[in-house]
């Protein structure tokens, strides 16, 4: 190991980030993106100066207890999202230099490693350095005084560098441990996508519950993380601050920089340089599956191998079907009672349900033909019906759906408390919907394909079109809104309709009669476009 050359460094750095600036301006999508984050930054700046002009003083004026409150949440919540964002950035994109083959065998690991270091701070910088210059003009034009402000602005250059080499350095390991686990790598992909589930769910929620933020805060308040807080306190000229506490926070978070810059020095000598493991993929052709024992006999074989080639290609790349739980999102309000109030609201088991069918419709048939990329010409001449292929796909939607909904449905309902009844519709009207979306999907997938590839976490996929998903989620909810209405008139009472029985069983058959003619349209208009799709 030896030490960065800085020329060298600063040349990677320059290139990386000539390298970002055009995939930004390089596409309509990236230009958008651009446009609308630094609209949004510069907004959030805009409130974060006036809140620190006119609120600054009330630092001075605050008890200590609360000065320390407030800064070690600002410290850790900086700390967290600079160290979550540039460890995502890491393993699915700059954890290891471009045509690696080339620059490393050209100059030094270290200066590689360096620019690439660089090159994220100054990525985190440049979406940090507006609300920290307002933050910081805010602090010294008001009553905070400007001591305040450029404490202020040293700690928070000094966390968000910080964050950067402790997002970096998890980034190697993590595709260290790849690259040493045949376990891993066999199933990196499925692994993958639920560590980047978990963060996100674990940073939502400490970011959106105020009971699990207050619990951190305390823990934090008493751990020498808070003793960051006394030099704001002494900046305040608070007799209450401790110069000890203040300058042993100092010195250990400007020497933790150099620590964590050998840490990922040590770790990208150790990952670049790793003989990655060939994990076998041995294959038996006499070997049945559980979808074989499930569907042999009962459909086709080409449906079968449709169905099959879906959730192995998911199986193998969980990202290309990672815009299926976007409807899982609408849940997250209900879920905050739930942790909040520990009470399962009513309207939970219909909601998680829909939610079901709306993942299970888009996972595998909203984008039919653009979804098979390079092989698309072979699957239109192979000998594969144009009804065979859609049937396939809106199998291999429905069948996990069916029982990942029967489950979830039937679990939360009985959590909830639901009536009998209501809960026999909520189900119905959920599995109706499950089986009865990917065949809705599919129709709007050949209005709306999309061949083009996009980039998602650092790769090039082929994903469904915005509107084709858009005019999905239109159709799937006009077809469940009667079903759904009369459930949330039985749980809430909110009109007297008549017998409660008939209200539901009429929602129920509105909505049976609209997804069988949904489906139905769909299914024929996909299959007759897949088998009758011609290049231009």
């Amino acid at each position: 190991m030896r030490r960065p050359d800085g020329r060298r460094a600063l040349l990677v750095a320059r290139t990386e980030l000539r390298r970002t600036w055009r995939k930004l301006l390089g596409t309509a999508r990236g230009t958008l993106t651009l446009a609308g984050g630094g609209l949004m930054i510069s907004l959030y700046s805009l409130a974060i100066g006036a809140a620190a002009l006119f609120l600054g003083g009330a630092l001075a004026e605050s008890d200590p207890h609360a000065v320390r409150l407030a800064t070690t949440g600002a410290i850790g919540g900086l700390l967290g999202l600079v160290g979550f964002v540039t460890l995502q950035h890491a393993v699915k994109s700059t954890g290891e230099p471009d045509a690696a083959d080339g620059l490393l065998t050209t100059i030094p690991y270290e200066d590689a490693l360096a620019g690439l270091v660089v090159a994220e701070v100054g990525r985190v910088l440049a979406g940090l350095g507006l609300p920290l210059l307002a933050l910081t003009l805010g602090l010294a034009a008001g009553n905070a005084g400007l001591g305040v402000a450029l404490v202020v602005l040293v700690g928070s250059l000094l966390v968000a560098v910080l964050g950067t080499l402790g997002g970096y350095g998890l980034g190697l390991v993590t595709k260290l441990v790849a690259s040493r686990s045949a376990v891993v790598a066999r199933h990196r992909a499925s692994f993958g996508g639920l560590a980047s589930l978990a963060l996100a769910v674990g940073w939502i929620t400490m970011t959106t519950i105020p009971s699990v933020q207050t619990r951190i805060l305390r823990l934090a308040t008493r751990s020498p993380l808070s003793w960051t807080a006394d030099a704001v306190l002494l900046a305040l000229g608070n007799p209450s601050a401790d110069p000890v506490h203040a300058g042993v926070a100092t010195v250990a978070l400007a020497g933790s920089l150099p620590l964590g810059a050998v840490a990922c020095l040590w770790l990208a000598g150790r990952t670049w340089y790793a003989d990655p493991v060939q994990p076998d993929h041995e294959f038996d052709p006499d070997e049945r599956t559980l979808s074989d024992r499930l569907l042999r006999g009962r459909v086709s074989t080409a449906t079968r191998v449709v169905a099959q080639k879906s959730w192995l290609r998911t199986k193998r790349a969980p990202i290309t079907v990672q815009y299926a739980a976007m409807p899982f999102f609408f849940l997250v309000f209900q879920l905050q009672t739930v942790v909040l109030e520990g009470v399962v609201p009513p309207t939970f088991p219909l909601t998680a349900g829909l939610a079901t069918a709306a993942a299970a419709g888009a996972a595998f048939t909203l984008n039919p033909l653009g979804g098979e990329e390079r092989v698309l010409p072979l699957t239109l001449t192979a000998n594969v019906s144009g009804r065979a292929f859609v049937s396939g796909l809106v199998l291999a939607g429905a069948l996990p759906g069916v029982a990942l909904t029967a489950v979830l449905v039937g679990g939360v309902g009985v959590a909830a408390g639901t009536p009998p009844l209501t809960l026999v519709v909520a189900l119905a009207t959920a599995l109706v919907a499950t089986v009865g979306a990917p065949a809705i999907a599919v129709g709007t997938g050949v209005v709306f394909p999309k061949f083009e590839r996009s980039s998602v976490y650092g790769r090039e996929v082929v994903v469904p079109s915005g509107w084709a998903f858009l005019g999905y989620l239109v159709v799937l909810g006009a077809v469940v809104a009667p079903a759904s209405l009369a459930f949330l008139f039985s749980v809430h009472d909110l009109f007297s309709l008549g017998d409660e029985p008939w209200l539901l069983g009429g929602g129920l058959a509105a909505t049976l009669l609209l997804c069988l003619a949904s489906a139905a349209v769909g299914f024929r208009y996909a299959a007759n476009r897949v088998a009758t799709y011609r290049f231009d």
